[in-house]
């Protein structure tokens, strides 16, 4: 018999290495860009109107940013706490040896979670957590608002980056721009120039990863699909592409990427789904 509940599933939290990783690794970035701006070439040079606009967007975005890291780091995806006794009787229900429960469809247990899933879709290695049902939303708007603020930075810093280019030859340019790190230890560039190439590598890297990995999963939300369903092939659960994204996103799909803070409840409960053959029948 599954536990009547999922609350003692599992012990242990997910392991927070990875995020503080991420957190050190965002730290150096933002020393590093504090001393380009304040000690180095610095950006390029605006009027009144040009800064405090760059200012409310810079606002809007960290606000964004760090509002769905909260929030993604707050919502737990998991079952535990869910009732979940006498409920495993439907098609595609399951049994988990490790969590010894009942789990409902398209859950999955996550071995660095060391708990099952709720709609799990993958484990963010970075933030060391699952994205599943409780959390996709947060997930899609980080990756869209960390996309923009490393794009902003990177344009912020382009013509600052693009002068320091010009004035060196193509062979050294290329190796400031691929190995900035060998490039400050060999006494090629100074600390000022190494910071501003690396953190405009870091920052164009990061936006183009954000990049892909929101174009990705926007595709799966058009769809209704998982990671595991895509790479499988399923379709089941995709209603169309207004359904699946009130199904992800709430009623309010439109504004949740422009807040964090708005309220747009979930339509389901990450346990039952509808499916194709149900809304043909």
């Amino acid at each position: 018999m599954g536990q009547p509940w999922a609350a003692g599933v599992a012990e242990g939290a997910p392991a927070r290495l990875p995020l503080v990783l991420t957190a050190l690794w965002a730290a150096a970035v933002g020393l590093e860009l504090a001393y380009v701006l304040v000690l180095g070439p610095g950006p390029p040079p605006l009027g009144p109107l040009a800064r405090a606009l760059q200012l409310a967007l810079a606002a809007f975005q960290l606000l964004n940013l760090l509002g769905n890291v909260g929030l993604f780091l707050r919502s737990d995806p998991s079952i535990r706490g869910v009732m979940l006794a006498g409920r495993g009787l439907g098609q595609g229900w399951a049994y988990c040896y490790q969590c010894q429960s009942q789990v409902p469809p398209r859950s999955g247990h996550c071995s660095a979670c060391r708990v099952c899933v709720l709609r799990r879709d993958h484990h963010c290695r970075l933030l060391g957590r699952c994205v599943g049902f409780g959390n996709y939303r947060p997930f899609l708007c980080l990756l869209l608002h960390a996309a923009g603020v490393l794009l902003h930075v990177s344009v912020l810093l382009g013509p600052a980056l693009s002068a320091l280019l010009r004035a060196h030859t193509p062979l050294h340019t290329a190796a400031l721009l691929l190995l900035p790190w060998l490039m400050l230890l060999t006494g090629r560039v100074s600390l000022a120039q190494f910071a501003l190439a690396f953190v405009t590598d870091t920052c164009v890297a990061g936006a183009l990863l954000c990049g892909a990995g929101l174009l990705f999963h926007g595709t799966l939300l058009l769809r209704g699909q998982t990671t595991w369903e895509w790479a499988r092939g399923q379709h089941s659960y995709d209603l169309g592409p207004c359904h699946n994204l009130q199904a992800a996103l709430g009623p309010r799909w439109v504004l949740v990427w422009l807040w964090p803070f708005l309220a747009s409840p979930l339509p389901g409960d990450g346990i039952t789904f509808q499916t194709k053959a149900d809304v043909a029948s």
